[in-house]
């Protein structure tokens, strides 16, 4: 009797444990700031007390992280919906699974440096500049959203498409470009070498970037997605209240340059939401302005079925 009892709280044990049975999540990433939580809760082993293996996968471009997704070799990725409205519209079975970053005052996650021999203008004088950026992506996307909040037309700057993110910033700071669209921590790179901030993203009030997983966990009461989002959630909580733990961190699987590394600010994650409705009609009516899209997806088809 007294083995059998035994035998009971050992498996018992086992099953609350749940390590051999852990859920594989393949989730690829980009060596992006909007990526911290999702790099607290791996390390933390968040996603482990919730029975999820979760392996982040990086690619060094978006194109390379599209491409796996795609071909079914990921099971979640972090990305924009820009690229997420693309993906989907190719038939890759995901949902937006929450915002990992909304536009903050105060916190600019992309913005438009001036060159090192442009660094005392303001955007009146820089009519007709060489701006760099990618076209058909997030980055287009926001360059007609600041245009238009700034009052300008679209074509306000002879927009030059340099695809690779370290490319544009090594001809920006050589004043190939007069301006470039630069992600943070580059943005301020850039000031930092002898450039200037023209203008952020940071007011445009709209969701950046998201995470994406497969619709797959969404069955069965969608209980893998309720605890990834757990998961996350404690990520989030524990980077409001100590940020500086995390440092670190922050500065191995972000990008921060060395020079920023001590001032770089960390961030104040959001914490979990979808977008709206209306968010999602903007981009969409913007992607098939651009003929990215040939016509709307419906929402139910994009978003989580569970708000987070």
């Amino acid at each position: 009797m007294k083995r059998f009892a035994w035998a009971m709280l050992l498996v018992l044990a086992f099953a609350v444990s749940g390590h051999a049975k852990d859920t594989k999540i393949r989730f690829g990433i980009l060596p992006v700031l909007d990526t911290l939580p999702l790099q607290v809760a791996v390390h933390d082993g968040l996603f482990k007390v919730q029975g999820l293996d979760v392996e982040l996968i990086k690619f060094a471009s978006a194109l390379e992280r599209d491409t796996a997704m795609q071909a079914g070799q990921l099971d979640g990725y972090f990305g924009d919906l820009i690229a997420t409205y693309m993906l989907i519209d190719k038939d890759v079975p995901m949902y937006v699974a929450l915002i990992s970053w909304r536009t903050t005052p105060g916190y600019p996650m992309f913005g438009i440096a001036n060159s090192p021999a442009n660094k005392t203008k303001n955007i009146a004088q820089m009519r007709g500049s060489k701006l760099g950026l990618s076209k058909s992506t997030i980055m287009e996307f926001l360059a007609d959203k600041i245009a238009w909040k700034k009052g300008l037309s679209e074509n306000y700057f002879d927009r030059v498409e340099i695809k690779k993110v370290p490319i544009r910033l090594q001809m920006l700071m050589t004043d190939q470009l007069d301006a470039a669209l630069l992600p943070e921590p580059l943005l301020t790179l850039a000031r930092h070498k002898g450039g200037s901030v023209l203008t952020t993203a940071e007011d445009l009030r709209m969701p950046l970037t998201v995470l994406c997983l497969n619709r797959n966990y969404f069955n069965g009461g969608a209980d893998v997605y309720v605890r990834f989002i757990t998961a996350y959630k404690e990520a989030v909580v524990r980077l409001h209240s100590q940020p500086e733990q995390y440092r670190k961190l922050m500065a191995e699987t972000c990008r921060i340059p060395g020079p920023l590394v001590s001032q770089f600010p960390i961030y104040p994650y959001p914490m979990p939401t979808l977008p709206e409705p209306k968010e999602l009609d903007e981009v969409q009516d913007w992607m098939i302005s651009k003929g990215l899209l040939s016509e709307r997806i419906p929402h139910k088809l994009v978003l989580s079925p569970l708000i987070p």
